[in-house]
Order: structure tokens, then C-alpha cells, then sequence
């Protein structure tokens, strides 16, 4: 049997809500910068979606770093992937002193980790830093689903490391108790632990669809916070005088739409990248949302049954319908069988038929034999 991957995550329950551009951060044309200016770099949402890695991050970022100038990473983020998390908090650990992180609106779950990294972390006094358990998306027999529940416990104690290097007088028991917790700090509480360097008069802290869905499936997040981030409702349009025929239907919810995408999913026990994905494709109605689903969930079994799992998340975000799918699969299966295949018909033969192999007596042959034996 081949062993499962497990997917790590550090943020909220599967649910992303797209933003333009496809990416989950942002970093400023060095060119365009005045001398002394800080480079300004803004990860703007869930680490690691849309199939875009923490590399891809590092590298734009070394890109556009001269290696002298400040660096101002803005966080308004509920987390992501662990591991690519890690990985960009220990990159901005390195940078040293030239690094800042302002958290503008919420550092949650791995986006906390990321701000940490960072030399100096600076926080509005509206702002919030929330630390929780990670958790695991695993298939497998169970003494694969008990490994996965130890590499769970050791990502745990590698993000209590992560913390204390910042915030020394916290010890490993206090910590681990507060990711069991779900805690939710604010800029005050932050500062007063050592995970805050400086907190900075309010800002005002911009409505977020996107960041109020997402922080609203965290078991504990805190009602200021959502109330904070939640768009203001459309102003009622002014009656329509003498119409002319009926009105167009109301657009659906894009908050309420995104949830019925997670739900489905989860159902469906489809990965949690799949949620984006059925977003992405410029999802009107929930009718758009079950087609959405019922196409990754063919794709996924298609990729079960070619014995191909592992090419199921790529297939889904390369927005591929089915068909498509199902010959990308036709092909890999071919290239990893080392042949090639003729695919033009047999020229026509006025020949006898040759007798076919007779595949019966030939195993009822081998089993006689073995019994024999």
C-alpha cells in the first residue's frame, strides 16, 4: 500500500475565499522605492493556497531585497500550511534586524509564527494574535493515523520553540496549554508576553469578506474582531420607476457561497485545497457550487482508481474538466508504464484468425502444478 501523505495545517477549518490575483501575498517593486524606503511585502491571506509555495515567496522576496534596505512584512492573515509557514518565519529570522512585522489586522495560527520571525513585531491596539493547535488532513490504516497523531505532537513542540525564541519568558507548559486553548491575544496581552515588540495606536481596521468568513470558523474568535472585519451591508436600491421587464435575480452571498463549498467538501472528504478550487472558477450560484464539487470529486476517484492519488490536488487546480482529467491520467499512466502505444487501427488482414490463448487452461495449469507441489 502506499502510505498517505499528511497535510499540516496551522489555520482555520478548510474555507478560502478568493482574492484577485490568485496569491496569498504581495511584494512591492523594489525599483519604484526611494532611497531608504522599506521594501514593503503584505501576505494578505491563507499561506500556501491557490498552489502557490512558501519558494515562490522567498524567491520574489529575494528578488526584489537589495539586502540592505528595511523590510516591512504586513500580516493580515488566519494562517495556512505549517510547513511553509515555518519555512518563511526561519527566512525572515536570517534577514536579522532589517525586518519588521506589522500585524494589521489578524496574525492567526501560522501567520503568527511568520510574524515572530521577524526582528520586530509591531501591533495596533485593534489588532489580534491568535495560537492554536496544528491539526492534520491523513488517510491511511491506523498505525499510519497513530504516526500522524505523533508528528502532530512534534509540530506542536516545534511551534512552542518558535514562540519561546521570541518570547524566552514563556515556558514550554504555559505555551502548550494555550495553543490547546485556542488563544486569542490582543495587542496588549501580546506585548506583555514578549511576543510584541511595540504596540501602536489604533488603526482602523479594514472590512474583509474574505478575512471576516475565514476568522468565523475558529471555535473562539473573539466578537470584536468579527464585527470589525465584517463588510457593511449593500444600501437597498431606490425602486425601480415603470420597468420595463423583471429585475435581474439578486447575487449570491460569496460568504454564504464559500461556506457551502467547505461544507461540501468536508463531506465529500475531499483535501481542503479543493475548496478553493471550486471557488475559483468563478462560482454565481450555488448550482455552480454542487457542479464544482460533484467535478472534483470525480476527478479525485478517477485519480483512486489509476492509482495515482498523489496528482488529485494538481488535476483540481488546473482547472481541467473531467474528460481533460481523465486523459491527463491516460497519459501519465502510459509514461510510467515505459511504452508506446499505437493508437492507429490494425491494417486489414485476409488471413485466418490465429488461435487465441487459451487463459483459463493456462492458470488452471499453474494451480494444478502448485498443488502438486
Amino acid at each position: 500500500m502506499t502510505r498517505q501523505r499528511v497535510a499540516i495545517f496551522n489555520s482555520a477549518p478548510p474555507a478560502q475565499v478568493l482574492v484577485a490575483g490568485g496569491s496569498w501575498y504581495r511584494v512591492s517593486n523594489a525599483a519604484n522605492l526611494a532611497a531608504g524606503e522599506p521594501l514593503q511585502v503584505d501576505l494578505m491571506d491563507e499561506i500556501g493556497g491557490w498552489g502557490v509555495q512558501a519558494s515562490d515567496f522567498l524567491r520574489d522576496l529575494r528578488a526584489a531585497d537589495d539586502g540592505q534596505r528595511p523590510v516591512v512584512v504586513n500580516i493580515a492573515s488566519i494562517g495556512g500550511d505549517v510547513w511553509q509557514g515555518i519555512a518563511i518565519s526561519n527566512a525572515l529570522r536570517r534577514m536579522g534586524d532589517r525586518v519588521t512585522a506589522c500585524i494589521t489586522s489578524v496574525a492567526a495560527s501560522i501567520a503568527s509564527v511568520v510574524a515572530v520571525g521577524a526582528h520586530r513585531v509591531v501591533m495596533p491596539e485593534n489588532a489580534m494574535m491568535m495560537i492554536h493547535n496544528p491539526w492534520a488532513v491523513v488517510a491511511g490504516e491506523a498505525d499510519e493515523l497513530r504516526e500522524a497523531a505523533d508528528l502532530l505532537d512534534k509540530v506542536k513542540a516545534a511551534l512552542v520553540a518558535t514562540y519561546r525564541a521570541k518570547a524566552p519568558a514563556l515556558s514550554e507548559d504555559e505555551l502548550a496549554k494555550m495553543l490547546s486553548a485556542e488563544t486569542w491575544l490582543t495587542a496588549a496581552e501580546a506585548h506583555a508576553m514578549g511576543l510584541v515588540d511595540e504596540v501602536q495606536p489604533l488603526l482602523p481596521i479594514k472590512a474583509s469578506a474574505r478575512l471576516y468568513a475565514q476568522c468565523g470558523r475558529f471555535k473562539a474568535a473573539p466578537a470584536a474582531l468579527l464585527a470589525a472585519l465584517q463588510p457593511a451591508a449593500d444600501p437597498a436600491p431606490a425602486p425601480a420607476v415603470d420597468p420595463v421587464e423583471d429585475p435581474a435575480p439578486a447575487a449570491a452571498d460569496p460568504i454564504a457561497l464559500a461556506r457551502l463549498a467547505a461544507s461540501l467538501c468536508a463531506d465529500k472528504q475531499l483535501p481542503v485545497q479543493a475548496v478553493s478550487t471550486v471557488l475559483a472558477t468563478g462560482v454565481k450560484s450555488e448550482a455552480d457550487i454542487r457542479a464544482g464539487v460533484e467535478r472534483a470529486v470525480t476527478i479525485r476517484d478517477l485519480c483512486v482508481t489509476a492509482k495515482l492519488p498523489e496528482l488529485a490536488l494538481s488535476l483540481l487546480a488546473s482547472g481541467l474538466d473531467v474528460e481533460a482529467a481523465r486523459a491527463r491520467l491516460f497519459d501519465k499512466i502510459v509514461t510510467n508504464a515505459g511504452v508506446d502505444l499505437d493508437n492507429t487501427p490494425p491494417a486489414a488482414s485476409t488471413s485466418a484468425p490465429r488461435a487465441g490463448l487459451n487463459v483459463a487452461a493456462v492458470y488452471q495449469k499453474r494451480r494444478d502444478a502448485a498443488a502438486n507441489r
